[in-house]
């Protein structure tokens, strides 16, 4: 028995050594993943296609996150990024690493980050006449994640992204106040030959079965049972929604058609803010040439706006005469920082290139108390009372804002060379999720138009119903 044990002593130890050293390797790997795990997650959670995106994940990627390692040779100690790569997309396949195509430092581009943490070396427990050549074993790890954001409480509606095809990203787009302010008349139930193009907006089916006898309610009510993923894509409804015009304008404090008996349900109250041109007593106003909305853009009266086939304006509209008919003549107002000066005699405002956005100055009217009407100056220059005059609860106590409509933002040129946006279409890819303010109701006839702003993005932690998830792609 004791020659047996003898000789068999040395594979008894060798088996154990072995077992302690795939043991201690097996984990300073498991370490170091979760390390770079961490790290990818905690870059990619702030790749929003927004200017500074880059620069917040760095940050982030440098000091949100702390993971230890403890079998390291050198001891114990901190799992550390070795390089870090913004990637646009992936390959196909899983087993490919992205290559330098892939690879961007433009922050309206990149998607995803790939995080290399520095490699560790463990030693192992065999002796060198046994095992020589695996004395030691360097370990390292690489992570890629990516963020898919999505929204929940959206109108089922897509936008056709204007800037497909020019060069420009909308995401930097979005961040001028050039572009917040342009105008933009979106495709209408007049124009439903129109092909899908920058601009044009279309339906989406929220609920899979292409039933859209729910859509119109979805874009009355408040907060819709609705949500979209960039990652699950989302189903095209095409037709008309017939009850478009009188579900939209509820937004606007109006109940006609189907939602007539909506004016005492809380769940289909008014914006805070329903400024229209109309005057007129509770649920009885009409449109009214001495009151005034939000202007559209001069080009549009004339015809010459050069984007978007026309439907796409340059964003200098007539602050003055608002402000004249709404706001009592007033000759000076700071709005988000910025001081204008109305000259009412020359019909000027400056500074001209600040204009602010319709939404800036709506928001301004919400936050300051300065809604048009008597209720805000007493003594006012325009007949109509801004403050919702019809619902029996007044304005939206609802998070959301309701001249804001959530809406889907493909690129529709290309979409549709490559799916097809005839008939309903499944799981189709978005670009995005942006904010449209919608300025004014929706008319009859040649004027049963959605005219609005593109505020900007949606943005988890700043909009309700923003929703992220950030997720490990390799």
């Amino acid at each position: 028995m004791a020659i047996w044990a003898v000789l068999a002593m040395p594979v008894f130890i060798a088996g154990a050594a072995l077992s302690v050293d795939v043991s201690r390797m097996y984990n300073l790997e498991h370490e170091l993943q979760i390390g770079a795990d961490a790290l990818a997650k905690a870059g990619a959670a702030e790749l929003d296609q927004r200017s500074d995106s880059i620069i917040r994940s760095n940050r982030a990627i440098a000091n949100l996150v702390e993971n230890n390692q403890k079998f390291s040779e050198n001891g114990a100690g901190e799992v550390t990024t070795q390089s870090v790569r913004y990637l646009t997309d992936l390959p196909d396949n899983d087993y490919e690493i992205p290559g330098t195509e892939l690879e961007t430092t433009d922050p309206y581009q990149a998607r995803y980050v790939e995080v290399n943490v520095s490699p560790e070396t463990v030693k192992v427990l065999f002796s060198r006449k046994l095992a020589d050549s695996i004395s030691s074993a360097t370990l390292e790890a690489t992570s890629i994640a990516g963020t898919g954001n999505g929204v929940c409480g959206a109108a089922p509606l897509f936008v056709c992204n204007p800037y497909e095809g020019t060069g420009t990203s909308i995401y930097e787009a979005m961040e001028t106040q050039e572009f917040q302010r342009q105008l933009i008349q979106f495709k209408t139930t007049t124009k439903n030959n129109d092909p899908y193009g920058p601009g044009n907006f279309g339906f989406l089916d929220p609920y899979g079965n292409g039933d859209n006898s729910k859509i119109d309610e979805a874009i009355a009510i408040n907060k819709p049972a609705v949500c979209f993923s960039k990652a699950q894509g989302v189903n095209l409804e095409t037709g008309n929604i017939a009850s478009l015009r009188v579900a939209l304008n509820t937004r606007f404090d109006m109940y006609e058609g189907k939602f007539k008996q909506k004016k005492t349900d809380a769940d289909y109250a008014p914006a805070a803010n329903v400024t229209k041109g109309f005057s007129g007593n509770n649920c009885n106003s009409s449109p009214d040439p001495n009151a005034m909305a939000l202007p559209r853009d001069k080009c549009f009266y004339d015809d010459s706006c050069p984007n978007m086939n026309g439907r796409q304006g340059d964003g200098d509209w007539d602050m003055v005469s608002y402000f004249e008919i709404n706001h009592n003549a007033a000759k000076k107002v700071t709005i988000e920082g910025q001081q204008y000066n109305l000259n009412f005699n020359a019909r000027k405002v400056t500074p001209k290139n600040k204009l602010p956005s319709r939404y800036q100055v709506y928001r301004w009217e919400i936050d300051t108390g300065s809604i048009p009407g008597k209720v805000s100056y007493g003594n006012s220059s325009t007949p109509e009372e801004g403050t919702p005059q019809c619902h029996a609860s007044g304005a939206s106590s609802s998070p959301f804002d309701r001249r804001i409509m959530y809406a889907a933002v493909m690129n529709c040129v290309e979409v549709e060379a490559q799916y097809g946006l005839n008939g309903s279409q499944k799981n189709l890819p978005v670009e995005t999720f942006v904010k449209v303010f919608v300025t004014e109701p929706m008319g009859k006839g040649h004027n049963n138009m959605i005219w609005g702003e593109i505020v900007g993005p949606i943005v988890k932690g700043k909009d309700p119903g923003a929703t992220d998830q950030v997720s490990v792609s390799r």
